[in-house]
């Protein structure tokens, strides 16, 4: 059985563009066949575009200090995002199930909530 990553608040599984074996480009979950540690964690939220390192990076205000300031900010989001999404031990049939609700459209997002896959809009934490 796969594991993917699940947001505590939302129940969201974690998906983003992929390659598959044919070398075809997919939208579909991200799976293990183990628990991923938080460094694979980590790689998973940067390879799904939804955390960048590149964000903590932008210019944000008039001064030096307030850039800094608010590059600390963003990057101890980050960091308690990444807090936020936790290994979950999926069966096959909803690991099929997310990736068949997904219809490789990044603009839908898949939960598990309450033992069902269900597939709801992007929308904006």
């Amino acid at each position: 059985m796969p594991y993917a990553l699940r947001h505590a608040g939302t129940g969201e599984l974690l998906a983003c563009r992929q390659t598959n074996s044919y070398q075809l480009a997919y939208y579909g979950l991200l799976l293990w066949d183990d628990a991923p540690q938080e460094e694979a964690r980590l790689n998973a939220l940067l390879l799904s575009e939804r955390y960048t390192a590149a964000a903590a990076e932008r210019e944000w205000g008039p001064s030096r200090d307030d850039r800094r300031k608010d590059r600390l900010e963003a990057e101890w989001e980050q960091v308690q995002e990444l807090a936020n999404w936790r290994p979950v031990l999926l069966t096959e049939h909803e690991a099929k199930m997310g990736n068949v609700k997904l219809r490789n459209d990044p603009s839908l997002r898949v939960c598990l909530r309450d033992g069902r896959i269900e597939a709801d809009a992007a929308y904006r934490r």
